[in-house]
């Protein structure tokens, strides 16, 4: 073979390499779980993250507990801050999908100087997490429970009229997670924190702790309820996402 049939022949074959390959990638994407963020909207109340805008500070009003010594911040906020050598939570709020989860986005990378999450100091509290109605191959909600863990029920509530609920205890966001603690992940790990004037506390060994309520997936969620049980702990909702399976036409 001449040179130049040589070259012309590897360019087709490059060509039909590359089409089988988009159309391979395009499969892929049909069948892989859409991702859903929820938007918590007005359930948001407070703000426990340090960001900036524009050069600008955009300091926290709430710890993650009782104190004032439990705040959290992000790169760029904490250079600003000048909080001090700690590892701090990414400007975007953007987790990456990783084998636990799929893309995240949590509110307080998008919320501004506004609330970024949904905090209750009470004893005991229900709230309602307002959910897309679609068929869920798996919702996960993502916390941070201080001064303590949280035992908190979850319901979850189908167009069909029927509902499951899921019982367990969101972590203490210092520990790592145990064998015994099913159903939870890591989103957000390793971080440090700061105090209400945006000065570093600790530096390292806290976490964002995610949760898998398997619903059902051959029905259409409706509603999902958090009900926090009896505790002295503060419980701190960051966000929550779906993935919806596959073949969904909702």
């Amino acid at each position: 073979m001449k040179l130049n049939q040589f070259s012309r022949a590897a360019g087709f074959l490059a060509i039909f390499a590359g089409i089988l390959l988009v159309q391979c990638s395009a499969h892929a994407d049909s069948t892989r779980p859409t991702a859903v963020q929820i938007d918590l909207g007005p359930l948001l109340n407070a703000r426990v993250v340090f960001t900036q805008k524009d050069g600008r500070l955009q300091p926290a009003d709430h710890s993650l507990d009782r104190g004032d010594a439990s705040v959290l911040i992000t790169k760029s906020a904490a250079v600003i801050s000048k909080a001090g050598q700690l590892n701090s939570l990414p400007d975007s709020g953007f987790f990456a999908a990783n084998r636990e989860h799929p893309d995240v986005q949590l509110a307080y990378g998008m919320a501004g100087d506004g609330p970024q999450v949904y905090q209750t100091t009470a004893t005991t509290n229900t709230c309602p997490v307002p959910v897309p109605a679609n068929h869920y191959a798996q919702l996960q909600l993502f916390f941070i429970s201080a001064q303590g863990p949280t035992p908190i029920s979850v319901k979850l509530s189908y167009t069909d009229g029927s509902s499951d609920e899921r019982s367990t205890i969101v972590p203490d966001f210092y520990w790592l997670l145990k064998d015994t603690d099913k159903g939870w992940f890591v989103l957000a790990g390793d971080f440090g924190k700061v105090n209400l004037k945006g000065l570093m506390t600790e530096s390292v060994h806290h976490f964002i702790h995610g949760f898998n309520l398997d619903p059902d997936r051959a029905k259409v969620l409706q509603s999902v309820e958090i009900t926090k049980k009896n505790s002295g702990s503060v419980l701190n909702l960051f966000g929550a996402t779906g993935q919806l399976k596959p073949d969904s036409n909702q």
